[in-house]
């Protein structure tokens, strides 16, 4: 309390922390105003509690609350713009002020409670160190009014009004919490209220949490001492029990933890295994790498895998045991034809009812959805329609187990399933296991050049697993062709017939749906280049052209959303047209790669590089500042795109953030920023580019897959013609480069 004894002090405490100074002028007075009108009347009756308050500032709240209210609306708005700027956390006290009360009946009584809640926490952060009870309070009185999961605390609350006292309040808040015999939302929810409550009504001291080290002493140093132990089986197996024992205290010096915990530690060692050293294993491992890549070798593509002996005779024992109602039988096959195992499966029927029959004929429902499924309601006559889901037919075979399929019925597990093989193998000399069943799918349809984001598609992964699926508008068709494609061929290893229904042609898109029609793409970059035609000054126009700079390049390499894009002119190559892109970190190494940008998006380098010219020239004794920032984007010791911000009247150049491409362009870009990696990605599938060649020029690549790596089959001959395709797209939407400010 010594502190914080300064009326202004504690004035300004209060005042910047209810409505930090991120927030604009208009949204700090909706604050004030909506804190006056719920406060004012709780400070009053609860004056002799809150005596942290200052008389100047209750004053200043007495003369607000005079004021006619706040409208809803505009506290609907300032909340949108709190939760919008990701606010809500750091400015919990708006957040709590100006959240709506959609769930809430008693609308007097839930305001005396938010009255009392910010008038407690006030008092709280005045005494310092309650943090923690702070913003546990907060955050559970808005969610009362706007989560259904909290709505039945404010059911239970007393009228805060009907209490002489804070202390009062909070024996009562105390009382409903200890009703709960286990822990739940409702008590949780009760217990930070009351918290905030007694801590204000007793001004308790805050609780500092200091980490506690131990370090320990080393007084006698200690060795370990192996102790041959007996045997106890025939196995041959060899123990020692180890033992530690005290050693010279000046044997070693204690600068790291040496002593062993405490425990009986055993040694277990097998002398029939193979007599190598673990290091003579590791390098036989690394001279049989070294010599596959010194020959540009690779293992065979059935290391480790299936062959079709194994398929076919796993095909014909499976259907032999599915016609004698074998339910194991069923889950194999199963695992064969999805790519996935029984427990997947099993949890995916029990979620989505998946496995089941459709115009009598067995499916398996997989549902497939990416962030960019979704887009605002204005864009619905926009972008094109996405599902959420999508079947996969099934052999016949599978129909009556299908039709007696039971989510009560527990799927197989792995040893079950090992000693259900365990007969075919011994009888056909094959090594089948249900990993290498469930992988076989993923091996055979890489081996055929399927695209990794429909392998990851037909077997249902998450589009975390694998980037590329959020970035990619897949038709259905061609994923519905790959599984017949798949399940026909290895029938046909065994000489059977799965029995397919007839593919049908739909219009059923899936995944991402940023694949802008033809009608609309070539209309966005008119509107973006719609400013560069009227006569306005220089900072808005460099502002307005590198926007359209920026949206050409990012347009024409597929490059993420991040800071800096598109890094320095160093690089980029202007006599080959091949530009160095490095916009992800990896932890393994560095995640970048080499494109060759299309003649359009060359000759705009061209251009901006000659506007950046002639903006030197006319700033150097205007702007000395921006004529720097201009050279150092020519001679690569500054990033090649920024634009002029205004700072204390005056113009600042910025390198380009998400951020400032998200004020500078606004309307004009009504998706997100990065949909040309999506259209990019949705366009060059539609061309039929080779899928390897896609994910690396869209950075996709796995550690090891790398474009222009030693064991690439691809070359940068092939980056050219995607670089062709992109320009002829650029040509059909009339996609131009345009020129810069001149100083003519």
């Amino acid at each position: 309390m010594t502190e914080h004894s300064s009326r202004s002090h504690r004035r300004r405490l209060i005042t910047s922390t209810i409505a930090p100074k991120e927030l604009t002028k208009w949204h700090r007075q909706i604050v004030f105003f909506r804190l006056s009108q719920l406060c004012s009347p709780m400070l009053v009756h609860f004056e002799n509690d809150l005596v942290l308050f200052t008389d100047s500032l209750e004053q200043r709240l007495h003369n607000l609350a005079q004021r006619p209210l706040s409208d809803a609306k505009e506290l609907l708005i300032a909340y949108r713009h709190l939760r919008k700027k990701e606010l809500l956390t750091s400015a919990s006290y708006a957040a709590a002020l100006c959240a709506p009360w959609p769930r809430i009946d008693d609308h007097e009584k839930y305001a005396e409670w938010l009255g009392v809640i910010v008038l407690c926490c006030c008092q709280l952060h005045i005494q310092g160190q309650h943090d923690s009870a702070i913003s546990s309070a907060l955050r559970e009185i808005r969610l009362i009014a706007n989560d259904a999961k909290h709505a039945a605390i404010f059911e239970q609350l007393p009228m805060p009004t009907n209490t002489s006292s804070l202390a009062e309040l909070g024996e009562q808040l105390e009382v409903l919490r200890q009703r709960y015999e286990e822990p739940n939302i409702e008590s949780a929810g009760i217990g930070y209220l009351s918290v905030a409550v007694r801590n204000a009504a007793h001004l308790r001291k805050g609780i500092v949490r200091h980490r506690k080290i131990k370090v320990p002493e080393f007084t006698v140093t200690e060795h370990i001492a192996p102790i041959p132990l007996e045997p106890v089986d025939d196995s041959g197996l060899e123990a020692e029990q180890l033992q530690i024992t005290p050693e010279t205290t000046d044997s070693q010096s204690a600068d790291e933890r040496m002593k062993l915990e405490p425990g009986k530690t055993v040694r277990v060692h097998n002398p029939q295994q193979r007599k190598q050293t673990l290091a003579m294993m590791a390098l036989q491992g690394q001279r049989f790498a070294e010599q596959l890549a010194s020959r540009q070798q690779s293992l065979p593509c059935s290391f480790e895998q299936l062959t079709e002996w194994d398929i076919q005779h796993l095909l014909q024992y499976t259907l032999e045991k599915l016609k004698q109602k074998n339910v194991l039988a069923g889950w194999v096959l199963l695992a064969l034809v999805t790519g996935r195992d029984p427990t997947w499966l099993h949890a995916r029927a029990k979620q989505w009812k998946s496995l089941r029959l459709i115009k009598d004929w067995p499916c398996v429902q997989l549902h497939h959805h990416v962030p960019a499924s979704q887009q605002p309601d204005m864009l619905e006559e926009v972008l094109p329609a996405v599902s959420s889901h999508f079947y996969r037919p099934l052999p016949i075979q599978l129909h009556d187990w299908v039709a007696q399929f039971s989510l009560s019925t527990k799927p197989p597990t792995a040893s079950e399933c090992r000693a259900w093989l365990k007969d075919i193998n011994k009888q056909h000399s094959t090594r089948l296991t249900l990993g290498r069943i469930v992988r076989f799918m993923e091996h055979w349809c890489l081996n055929h050049g399927i695209d990794r984001a429909i392998i990851a598609l037909m077997r249902g992964e998450p589009h975390q697993s694998r980037p590329a699926l959020s970035y990619s508008h897949l038709h259905q068709d061609a994923l519905v062709e790959c599984h017949y494609r798949y399940v026909n061929a290895i029938f046909a290893m065994a000489e059977q017939v799965p029995e397919l229904p007839a593919q049908r042609q739909t219009d059923v898109y899936l995944g991402s749906r940023l694949h802008i029609p033809e009608s609309v793409i070539g209309n966005l970059f008119e509107v973006l280049a719609s400013p560069l035609k009227q006569k306005r000054d220089i900072w808005a126009v460099h502002n307005d052209y590198t926007g359209y700079v920026w949206a050409v390049l990012a347009f024409a390499t597929g490059h993420r959303d991040v800071t800096a894009p598109l890094g320095k002119i160093t690089d980029y190559n202007p006599h080959q047209h091949t530009w160095w892109i490095s916009d992800k970190e990896r932890r393994h190494g560095l995640a970048a790669r080499t494109l060759v940008i299309p003649p359009t998006a060359a000759k705009q380098v061209e251009h901006y590089l000659e506007h950046l010219r002639q903006l030197q020239i006319h700033c150097r004794f205007l702007e000395p500042e921006l004529a720097a920032r201009c050279q150092q984007a020519l001679d690569g010791t500054g990033n090649l795109l920024f634009i002029l911000t205004d700072k204390r009247d005056k113009k600042v150049p910025a390198d380009l953030t998400p951020s400032l491409l998200e004020g500078l362009l606004q309307a004009r870009l009504p998706w997100s920023r990065n949909w040309a990696r999506h259209h990019l990605r949705s366009e060059l599938v539609k061309h039929s580019v080779n899928p390897e060649l896609i994910d690396g020029w869209m950075g996709h690549e796995e550690i090891g897959e790398e474009v222009l790596g030693r064991h690439s089959f691809l070359s940068m001959a092939d980056c050219r013609e995607i670089a062709d395709i992109i320009e002829s797209i650029f040509v059909t939407n009339k996609i131009k480069a345009f020129t810069g400010w001149t100083t003519h």
